[in-house]
């Protein structure tokens, strides 16, 4: 079995996909990781490393390097899946696999799109209405790298913290249609988050939508 975590950063698809392996055994391939590990030399020459510090070379919307680097980021997280779904054609066959993607795989080239569709299960955990500002709060504390597109639109006057959380609740929105569309197996928080909801369960919700 190959799983394939979508949605956005902070609904736990490190979480889940770090539980799946620990207690099922399965390998694990996570983008996150691959991207710092890219990024390598370049982010220990500015003194950084971890996955917030990915976001801190980055940068925000509003500052100059932002679209270049923005740009390299995808090109990166284009690189980690292909080079992780090579990997995983060479494994045997009884091995099980996670992938942990980042938030922004939706705006992955159509062909890597297509592979993880026809050969992986994409579980697409949803980050319901209630949830959104618990995410965005957590964004704002520590954030990660989020590709925005052209849904950051500062207004005159406005602090960039609030047109951070106001233009990230609109991201929110447009990615939830992007992640239904690609994900065939939908997890809601209430569900997942239940306190006797356990690893055996996600498994046999996902067997279930076979």
């Amino acid at each position: 079995m190959i799983i394939t975590f979508i949605g956005m950063s902070n609904v736990g698809k490190s979480a889940w996909s770090k539980k799946l392996e620990k207690l099922k055994g399965f390998k694990r391939y996570c983008c996150d990781d691959l991207i710092e590990k890219y990024l390598g030399p370049e982010l220990k020459a500015l003194g950084y490393a971890g996955i917030e510090n990915v976001s801190r070379w980055m940068g925000q919307p509003y500052n100059q390097r932002f679209k270049k680097n923005s740009q390299r980021y995808l090109e990166l997280e284009a690189k980690s899946l292909k080079d992780s779904l090579e990997e995983i054609n060479r494994l045997k066959d009884n091995i099980n696999v996670v992938i942990d993607t980042t938030g922004s795989v939706v705006y992955m080239p159509k062909k890597i799109l297509n592979i993880l569709t026809t050969r992986t299960k994409i579980v697409y955990l949803e980050a319901p209405v209630g949830m959104m500002k618990a995410i965005i709060k957590k964004y704002i504390d520590k954030p990660k790298p989020v590709i925005w597109g052209d849904l950051y639109q500062p207004l005159a006057g406005e602090d960039k913290n609030e047109t951070l959380k106001r233009c990230y609740l609109k991201l929110l929105k447009y990615r939830t249609n992007l992640y239904e569309k690609l994900g065939a197996i939908k997890i809601n928080d209430i569900t997942r988050t239940k306190k006797d909801f356990t690893v055996e369960n996600l498994l046999e919700l996902i067997n279930f939508e076979k």
